[in-house]
């Protein structure tokens, strides 16, 4: 069996036997069209429904920032898992990848990398959507934190077939999507700042209902589980306000817990 054939058994076989408890396993898929291998983490839903093309439940795929772990963020799986999704964690960074060159065309090595990241999350979502047709393949949500927010920000600006929402933590190079089929949630640090054209103007969000959060005290490089535990709590009550069915209006996380009513 290839890498992807003998992962994606694995994982049917965890599906299939799964019940209340809480179970992962890691996918070796390969893009042979790429010749790369692209590692997933798969969290099943912390609840266990009977997930059927009929009553698909929903599936998240989170992709890291550069220099991060892809499994360096468990808060954000937790929440998603006890919201019912199915989460696949992306790992955009294997043994052979060259490192960023500080001394180089930074513009140009953003670029691929965000290109890179694109085509990985585009692969992963047709190699499952084929293998688990009990999930909503067609609604996906992309969650991104940094690099991580930039590539699935370019995918769902550029090849939007099957997604439908896009939560980026302080993504700063791609700019997000501009569309109404697409709900935004994008959360910004407070050391740093985007590019151009990246955030959509007021009468855009306005418009595209986009939500665009500004974090007080709020650093780009602890959006992770390194970091503290407040800014995690903000992110994770944001991120679970934004996905509470019928919620439309955007939420506030700006200040930390007991400032603003976000608890």
């Amino acid at each position: 069996m290839t890498g992807f054939t003998q992962g994606l058994f694995a994982a049917a076989s965890l599906l299939a036997a799964s019940g209340a408890q809480a179970q992962s396993t890691t996918l070796a898929l390969v893009d042979t069209a790429r010749a790369r291998p692209v590692p997933v983490q798969l969290f099943l839903p912390a609840t266990a429904p009977a997930c059927t093309p009929a009553r698909p439940c929903p599936v998240a795929l989170l992709s890291h920032g550069y220099g991060i772990g892809s499994g360096e963020y468990g808060f954000l799986v937790d929440a998603l898992r006890g919201r019912g999704y199915l989460v696949a964690s992306i790992d955009h960074e294997i043994p052979g990848d060259a490192k960023m060159d500080l001394d180089g065309d930074m513009v140009r090595q953003r670029g691929e990398l965000a290109r890179r990241g694109a085509a990985n999350i585009r692969f992963v979502h047709t190699a499952l959507s084929q293998a688990y047709p009990g999930y909503d393949w067609q609604r996906t949500l992309l969650v991104g934190h940094s690099m991580g927010g930039d590539s699935s920000a370019r995918l769902a600006s550029l090849d939007p077939a099957g997604i439908a929402a896009l939560v980026t933590l302080d993504n700063r190079r791609a700019a997000l999507p501009r569309s109404a089929g697409i709900r935004v949630l994008s959360l910004r640090a407070s050391d740093t700042g985007a590019d151009p054209g990246v955030l959509p103007t007021l009468e855009e969000q306005q418009r595209l209902k986009a939500c665009i959060v500004p974090l007080q005290d709020a650093r780009h490089n602890d959006m992770f589980d390194g970091g503290p535990f407040e800014l995690r709590e903000r992110i994770r009550s944001t991120l679970l306000a934004f996905l509470a069915p019928g919620a439309f209006a955007c939420p506030s996380a700006g200040l930390p817990p007991g400032r603003d009513g976000v608890q």
